[in-house]
């Protein structure tokens, strides 16, 4: 049986997965859960991706932090492993850290400010006006490291920037504008680089930034 890493192109947090999986030319199926919805409902009740299942080997993984260090500890040499994950325990929280925000708060922050003026969910300008508060907050947080640092964590690129710049995607793809851009023009040169990395660029390479920022409904 094959292991199978279940994503969804309506959902960013399997795009880093997915892209580790081809990139280490790993033996793993990639499936949309569109193609095989009665497995997958079946297998992972919350309906959520991406997974990883491989019931012949006892793999059931859940959550996209846990699945990207199953596949880059079980798909790359020591130095890589080092490289993407951290070298010392410090360093390793430091990419955790960023991992955990990347794929928690700020995801969560992002669609609460951005759905509504999408049209994806109903607005409420009082709601928004507070989520986008919430929203520049996290932004902030990113934009001072990245000041100062060429990467979020060390000297290099870890998985810390894969897994931020693939929930930063949501943004650029649908508001961030080349206005925007110049209020956050560090995370802007970041994004650019990190998305540009053999480990993602298949994906990222024919994304186009955001043409404007979407406004509050009449």
């Amino acid at each position: 049986m094959a292991t199978i890493l279940y994503y969804s192109p309506n959902y960013i947090r399997p795009i880093v997965p997915v892209c580790l999986a081809k990139y280490f030319k790993t033996d793993i199926k990639c499936v949309d859960i569109a193609t095989d919805k009665e497995n997958f409902v079946r297998d992972f009740p919350l309906q959520k991706c991406p997974t990883l299942i491989n019931k012949e080997k006892g793999i059931y993984l859940t959550e996209s932090i846990a699945i990207y260090n199953y596949i880059i500890k079980n798909s790359c040499p020591e130095d890589e492993i080092k490289n993407l994950l951290g070298a010392t325990v410090l360093e390793q929280s430091e990419i955790l850290r960023w991992e955990s925000l990347s794929v928690s708060d700020f995801c969560t922050r992002a669609y609460n400010y951005l759905a509504p003026l999408l049209g994806f969910i109903p607005y409420e300008a009082e709601a928004n006006s507070k989520a986008k508060k919430q929203f520049e907050t996290v932004l902030q947080i990113y934009e001072d490291c990245l000041r100062d640092h060429q990467f979020l964590v060390g000297h290099h690129l870890t998985l810390a920037d894969l897994c931020s710049a693939g929930s930063f995607y949501f943004g650029f793809k649908f508001a961030f504008d080349k206005h925007w851009s110049k209020q956050y023009p560090h995370i802007t040169r970041w994004y650019k680089e990190v998305t540009q990395s053999p480990y993602i660029e298949e994906f990222f390479m024919d994304k186009e930034q955001a043409k404007s920022f979407p406004q509050p409904p009449n």
